[in-house]
């Protein structure tokens, strides 16, 4: 589907503010003892409303235009990521698939329209049970009919879709992009997207069934589900494509799901929005939160470089990804790029970003104690929303052994380093060369037990290798403060420090010095890094000032009572009446 870039992606388009939809009372801390369907019914009337706020139009979409990104990086992510999880599966996958059909079918048109004002909840089932990485070779099928209908249909427990909401929720009619195994005449023609009603919003279709899976550790319920079809007819207009068999089977796999490849970049950039959430609270709390110094007085934690260190890599992190994340989206974009290297562009942003998110975002709810324990001060609940991103659209390890081993075998290349001497340059060639010459030594192709067993170990490190590199020459280009620059190399540095001892001539020292350097010259500047992040109005963490703490407990139950319980036979427990003391 590359043909559909064009100059139109570069017009400007403005993207509205969330900030007063995130204060109105629709985002205020949920309450968790709510009733489970009242509280899945919030996120999706959240959903909702964030997607009628931007008010993307189809050509957004299709064109990939500013305002699709925007959205993906919008602050207001963190309040809700399942109300987040929602919008991505019904502009990025539904609604980018059905666009380029719809351009050239008219009857098509009325349905994407409810799609974009979000009128319709809009899935996109592919993965299957038994089928998840493995997607390729899916066995729900669309057997065509005499009369030019289809039967949709569920062949056994391993073909039952997984993961996508398919539940009778939201108040609002479902809709699926349905991906099947077309079958003409007993012949497997490949698979295609088909257009599949689900139910009303408060039952299921004929034919249709789901069962609700628990909801997701951490996050916010939403309707996620195991979904069957039971001989489901389908109108010949609900097919997406031709009837014909392609010549590649495997490329027409690819070009059905090539939303996927966008969604695998567009959720990578979430993961700004949240590290910029999780490092302001975090920053916030250590400014404020005190303990008793050496000289008697309240000194806060922040004092303690322990405490700066999982902050001050937060910060330099939000700042250079935010610039890695523009300049990758410029490159996905050129319509003269070859598809697999744009799709190595998203595997290896993926990569660093989710490396970068997971990391930092353990090490800052640590650094609050047990306060980062509670899902209502955002950071726990963030990681938790982040490690469903590092699955959805491609699982960050498996991008990472499909991209290096492509690489290894010489199919096609990455961009060249705009500088071959930097440090994270020398680092990603380093680990190529160690990776191609154990290649060469096996005597074996990349599917052999050999690959297997020393290649496949070294893909993630080596294509994170080309993230941080890719990461660094954005800042430089985007002109990063240098000292947040120096701060993001030292801790990349840190992530392979025996590489960089044994073949950089470092040492464990002078990788602390170099971090430590840079943590001198950025720590002045902490308080207008963490209001620059823009997350302030967003975060709902009571722990970021004293206000907002006293106000969290005034609104917690409060228990009371005058029960007697006496442990100690013959002596009671009471309560001191201070007016006579």
């Amino acid at each position: 589907m590359a043909q559909i870039f064009s100059d139109e992606i570069i017009a400007h388009t403005s993207v509205p503010s969330t900030q007063e939809l995130a204060n109105s009372p629709l985002f205020s801390l949920a309450d968790k003892n709510r009733d489970i369907n009242d509280r899945a019914q919030t996120v999706y009337d959240r959903a909702r409303a964030i997607a009628r706020t931007y008010g993307l139009t189809a050509e957004d979409v299709l064109y990939l235009r500013p305002k699709f990104w925007a959205l993906h990086q919008d602050l207001i992510t963190p309040k809700d990521g399942a109300a987040t999880t929602l919008i991505t599966i019904q502009y990025n996958l539904a609604a980018g698939t059905l666009a380029p059909f719809a351009a050239k079918r008219p009857e098509l048109r009325p349905l994407l329209q409810q799609i974009m004002n979000f009128d319709v909840s809009a899935q996109f089932l592919l993965s299957e049970v038994g089928h998840g990485l493995d997607a390729p070779h899916l066995e729900t099928t669309a057997t065509l009919l005499p009369g030019g209908d289809f039967d949709l249909n569920t062949p056994g427990p391993q073909a039952a879709k997984w993961m996508p909401p398919t539940g009778p929720f939201g108040n609002m009619p479902r809709v699926a992009l349905v991906m099947a195994r077309l079958m003409v005449n007993g012949e497997d023609r490949g698979v295609r997207p088909f257009v599949v009603a689900l139910g009303n919003g408060k039952e299921m279709c004929k034919g249709v069934s789901a069962k609700v899976m628990p909801t997701r550790a951490g996050a916010n319920p939403v309707d996620h589900a195991i979904t069957y079809f039971d001989h489901v007819r389908l109108p010949k207009e609900a097919l997406l494509g031709s009837l014909d068999k392609p010549q590649d089977l495997r490329q027409n796999f690819l070009d059905v799901i090539w939303r996927v490849g966008v969604g695998s970049l567009a959720l990578s950039n979430i993961t700004i929005a949240c590290l910029r959430a999780g490092v302001y609270v975090a920053g916030k709390y250590s400014i404020r939160r005190t303990v008793t110094g050496t000289d008697g007085k309240p000194m806060a934690i922040i004092k303690f470089r322990t405490q700066q260190l999982p902050i001050l890599h937060a910060l330099a992190q939000t700042v250079v990804l935010d610039a890695y994340g523009k300049e990758s989206v410029k490159r996905f974009l050129d319509p003269s790029l070859d598809p697999r290297v744009r799709h190595g562009l998203a595997a290896s942003l993926k990569a660093v970003m989710v490396q970068h998110c997971q990391s930092s975002l353990y090490a800052l709810a640590e650094r609050c104690g047990a306060q980062g324990l509670f899902e209502h001060n955002q950071i726990i609940q963030s990681q938790l929303e982040m490690r469903g991103v590092a699955i959805a659209e491609g699982d960050v390890l498996a991008l990472c052994i499909r991209l290096a081993s492509e690489l290894l075998i010489g199919r096609y290349e990455m961009p060249e380093p705009a500088d071959p001497n930097s440090l994270l340059a020398r680092h990603e060639a380093g680990l190529f060369e160690e990776a191609r010459t154990v290649v060469m030594g096996l005597g074996a192709g990349h599917r052999s037990e050999a690959f297997n067993r020393l290649v496949l170990p070294l893909c993630q490190p080596l294509i994170e290798s080309i993230g941080h590199r890719m990461a660094y020459e954005a800042a430089v280009k985007a002109q990063v403060p240098q000292p947040l620059i120096d701060l993001y190399v030292a801790n990349a540095v840190k992530y392979d420090a025996s590489w960089y001892i044994e073949h950089a001539a470092q040492t464990r020292r002078k990788i602390a010095e170099m971090e430590d350097l840079a943590v001198e010259k950025v720590l002045p500047n902490l308080n207008q890094l963490l209001d620059d992040t823009g997350a302030g109005p967003y975060c709902h963490a009571p722990i970021v000032s004293d206000a907002t703490w006293k106000a969290f407990v005034d609104s917690l139950p409060h228990y009371g009572g005058n029960a007697q319980v006496d442990l100690i036979p013959g002596a009671a427990q009471g309560v001191l009446e201070m007016a006579k003391l």
